[in-house]
């Protein structure tokens, strides 16, 4: 029996007209019925003309529109180990000089670090992250939303401080019926709290309900390239109804930093951006010289955006607030659906750009 593959982040975007598209990965399917190899579904529909930058799905900011994104097979036969250990992670040491959220704690609370991936050694821990997306069943994960990416365990490595994830033509390409054309012309790198192996019965390495999870990054200014920060539930038959995306941006306008929670089946979104060259309260400007601090405060009535410290904007609909736990997701696409559409696809197949990462923390309220 085929399930159901999830849908991912929904990519903000100026108001257009909305419209679902479901996508079936056919190839997924065949290694499915012919391996057995475990939950290989297709992505979900989405509503509008509209496609946002969403990895599961699109979503045009304050509009109803999401876009499916959809995930192969692939090889992970290069690069590091992804099984880590199933033991229960201590919890972290705050690092020196950091003073934890841009917010109060309520009354009577403070913060607690309860995630912390600092990258200070030559590898990340894997107990902590994983390479792939979590319907990954031994050969990782391919793309979302059609791009030409597909993931791969050799393209993160970890070296003065930071944790590279790289993107760069693959030869030859893969055959995968997930990436555009049927074929993964670029190899890239991703990290997740994900389950490391979705066939072995291996728990998600970290999840939370309720907190403040910031990352510190640099992406690259490179039309065509796509970042994303984001945060779907921990649900292992990849039916998602909520989705938060701390930060969506496309590679050719580093000044606009997508900002989107799904709810109600992802088929509504709220967004402080208000189309392209708008953060909300937040300054518009080249986020790309700079490592910046993107930031996400959730809790029971209100879900905040932070870009270095500043709360760009907030939702407040406490009935339609995610409850559930949720999963991390950190990586960069290439040539994705939303960016086709926006004519500003990938003008060099040749390009090669870096994702780089200084540290992943989460802070909860005790």
């Amino acid at each position: 029996m085929v399930t159901p593959r999830p849908h991912f982040p929904v990519i903000p975007q100026p108001r257009r007209g909305t419209r679902r598209v479901w996508w079936a990965v056919a190839a997924a399917v065949v290694g499915v019925l012919l391996l057995g190899a475990g939950a290989y579904a297709l992505a979900r529909p989405q509503s509008g003309g509209s496609d946002p930058t969403g990895l599961l799905g699109g979503a045009t900011p304050g509009s109803t529109d999401s876009s499916v994104l959809a995930s192969g097979s692939a090889s992970a036969s290069a690069g590091p180990s992804v099984s880590p250990s199933s033991a229960k992670s201590p919890t972290p040491t705050k690092p020196p000089g950091v003073s934890g959220p841009p917010v109060k704690a309520a009354a009577g609370k403070s913060w607690k670090l309860t995630f912390a991936e600092e990258f200070s050694g030559s590898d990340y821990d894997h107990s902590k992250l994983t390479p792939c997306f979590d319907w990954n069943s031994g050969d990782c994960t391919s793309t979302f939303n059609q791009g030409r990416e597909h993931y791969q365990p050799s393209q993160v490595t970890v070296s003065g401080g930071t944790a590279k994830l790289t993107a760069a033509p693959l030869s030859p390409a893969r055959t995968d019926s997930a990436c555009q054309n049927g074929r993964c012309t670029y190899k890239a790198g991703l990290l997740s709290t994900a389950r490391p192996k979705a066939t072995s019965g291996s728990k998600y390495l970290y999840a939370f309900t309720y907190g403040y999870v910031e990352a510190r990054i640099k992406f690259p200014a490179t039309q065509g390239f796509f970042t994303a920060f984001w945060m779907l539930p921990t649900n292992p038959d990849y039916e998602y109804q909520t989705e938060i995306d701390i930060l969506e941006l496309l590679g050719d306008d580093p000044s606009t930093m997508f900002m989107t929670y799904h709810y109600a089946g992802r088929d509504q979104s709220y967004t402080p951006n208000t189309g392209k060259h708008n953060n909300g309260a937040c300054a518009v400007k080249d986020y790309s010289k700079n490592f910046v601090r993107m930031g996400l405060d959730w809790q029971p009535d209100h879900i905040a955006w932070y870009i270095d410290g500043k709360k760009c904007g907030q939702f407040t609909n406490k009935a339609q607030i995610a409850k559930e736990p949720m999963q991390l997701i950190l990586h960069m696409m290439v040539d994705n659906n939303w960016q086709r559409r926006w004519n500003v696809g990938l003008t060099d197949p040749t390009l090669t750009r870096r994702l780089e990462v200084d540290y992943i923390r989460v802070f909860q309220q005790k």
